[in-house]
């Protein structure tokens, strides 16, 4: 039997840092070892990297574009613009594929899917990481509600109604895309997934000198979505009160020099930086803190949804969230009592938080044992399963089906459920 056939687009890919590359490798990669014949097209990061070649059974094409740099949002925009043609130009002269995978980075590159499958006559899905133009309109990169962010929603909302499935990676993003006139029926939830770890955190604390420390930690991305003010006020008010307590940033982002001078005005002692970790040492950094700190401001529940929180779960470690409760972390977070959620954070009222975590061994180690459990329910096996029923699913559906679900669409864009996110 011949094998069935997919097509990822993303902008990012491995050795090339990033969370949705990280992502993308990893569900391509167990795809392929099911048998599925699996080609990636993203962005080549450097002169070195091959144009093709094939890694772990994925076939991997890369274009070349202007320089992705964080400098200025009118220099991202035209690394973006740069991409968008040659993306799309590359995967028009590959083979078809059945199934076409449009990622969210760049933004909107499901227009690009949408205008692929047209063509090719191939079946779209869209793996949902962020939803734009909203999220540039709250983080301030868009004037909200302006001529340029009402023409991206609408080429948006235009490719989403013509995918035959959405991939959202937390019910919050179910109800914002249903909120545009989505229906229901075409959008599955799979939340993002953490690495399950095993491995020995102690070479990692002995490695930075956090043997005798209670460590908080945060890692991932410093990025334009995620407060760091209440995190700076409780480890200012906890230096003196909790010798004994370190902070760990791990990773880089635009927020990061920022936060770095913050450290250095407010002579933040116990506050460290480390840089992004391999992902082979990224399980034993994350083992290493006693709980970790995962933000999101309040505007942007359902726009984006923090995957970090589901590593800090695989590797067996609490989570103390500062952000919206209806969330997906947060709901999975206070549902299976595995850390704090915390709206609307103030300084005093995390460094009370965690001081409690901090002074109560029993109550961390539950937490612990809690998260350890729960390792399975956010690993990839689960994510995997899932989203190859959902490919299997689209592949195989009847035309006549395909008719039925595009009706109901266009239905529901007459009459859109109107679902109501919390601020």
């Amino acid at each position: 039997m011949r094998p069935h056939s997919i097509l990822f687009i993303n902008r990012v890919y491995p050795p090339a840092e990033g969370a949705t590359g990280t992502l993308l490798s990893e569900l391509a990669g167990e795809l392929a070892q099911a048998g599925w014949r699996v080609t990636v097209v993203t962005s080549r990061t450097s002169a070195q990297q091959a144009r093709s070649e094939t890694r772990a059974g994925v076939r991997i094409e890369r274009v070349s574009g202007l320089p992705f740099t964080r400098a200025s949002h009118w220099r991202r925009a035209l690394s973006y613009l740069s991409l968008y043609p040659a993306l799309l130009w590359r995967a028009w002269w590959l083979p078809r594929h059945e199934v076409v995978v449009a990622l969210t980075d760049p933004p909107l590159l499901l227009a690009l899917g949408a205008l692929l499958t047209w063509s090719k006559r191939s079946r779209l899905i869209h793996w949902a990481q962020d939803l734009y133009p909203e999220l540039a309109e709250e983080v301030g990169v868009l004037r909200k509600g302006g001529l340029l962010a009402q023409a991206l929603r609408g080429l948006s909302t235009w490719a989403l109604r013509r995918c035959d499935r959405i991939v959202a990676v937390g019910h919050c993003m179910k109800a914002r895309l249903t909120e545009r006139g989505v229906s229901s029926e075409v959008i599955e939830v799979i939340p993002n997934w953490g690495q399950i770890s095993c491995a020995d955190p102690g070479s990692f604390r002995r490695e930075h000198g956090l043997e005798y420390r209670f460590v908080v930690m945060y890692s991932g991305n410093l990025g334009l979505a995620h407060p760091f003010e209440a995190m700076l006020d409780a480890a200012e008010r906890l230096q003196p009160a909790l010798p004994r307590m370190e902070f760990v940033l791990v990773g880089d982002g635009p927020r990061l020099p920022w936060v770095r001078e913050e450290v250095a005005r407010r002579q933040l002692s116990h506050v460290r930086f480390l840089p992004f970790q391999p992902r082979e040492k990224l399980g034993q950094s994350l083992a290493a803190a006693d709980i970790h700190l995962a933000s999101m401001k309040q505007n942007l529940c359902g726009l984006v949804v923090p995957s970090k929180v589901y590593g800090v779960l695989a590797a067996g470690r609490p989570c103390v969230f500062l952000g919206p409760e209806a969330s997906e972390p947060a709901q999975f977070i206070l549902e299976h009592g595995c850390g704090s959620v915390l709206e609307n954070a103030t300084g005093a009222r995390l460094a009370a938080c965690l001081a409690q975590w901090a002074t109560n061994a029993g109550l961390l180690q539950q937490a612990q044992r809690r998260a350890k459990s729960m390792a399975g329910r956010v690993g990839l096996s689960a994510a995997v399963e899932a989203f190859a029923d959902v490919l299997e699913a689209v592949e195989e559906q009847p035309a006549r089906e395909l008719r039925r679900v595009k009706e109901s669409q266009r239905a529901h864009r007459s009459s859109p459920t109107q679902v109501r996110i919390a601020p």
